[in-house]
């Protein structure tokens, strides 16, 4: 399977969970920063994705996911686990939260929250 992640490298969540994330034994996956990587961006964008509503994972040029369908992709492939991420409450309230406090932390350290 090959994956493509794509995040925010600049956020200290989404660059730690992407370098938590090992799925190399297993897979062929390439952690791709969203800040350099602007034309593949560009093309997720007119396929309806934006990279400022979460991490973008492309697996097989085919399929994708984003946000909290991306992280519980990950987590399903994954040889570590985060058991609580498969259900409604991880989605609903857990992933909104996450994503505020990226935004914040971004407001923070001064960074550009919008790529």
């Amino acid at each position: 399977m090959n994956i493509k992640l794509f995040y925010d490298k600049e956020c200290p969540f989404c660059n730690s969970y992407a370098n938590y994330v090992e799925l190399k034994e297993n897979h062929d996956l390439e952690i791709l920063n969203a800040r350099t990587e602007l034309k593949s961006i560009d093309e997720l964008k007119v396929k309806g994705f934006d990279i400022n509503d979460g991490f973008i994972i492309l697996v097989d040029e085919k399929n994708i996911y984003q946000g909290s369908d991306a992280i519980i992709f990950l987590n399903k492939i994954s040889n570590k686990k985060i058991y609580f991420l498969d259900n409604l409450f991880f989605k609903k309230i857990i992933y909104p939260i996450l994503k505020f406090i990226r935004k914040l932390t971004l407001k923070l350290l001064n960074k550009k929250q919008h790529l």
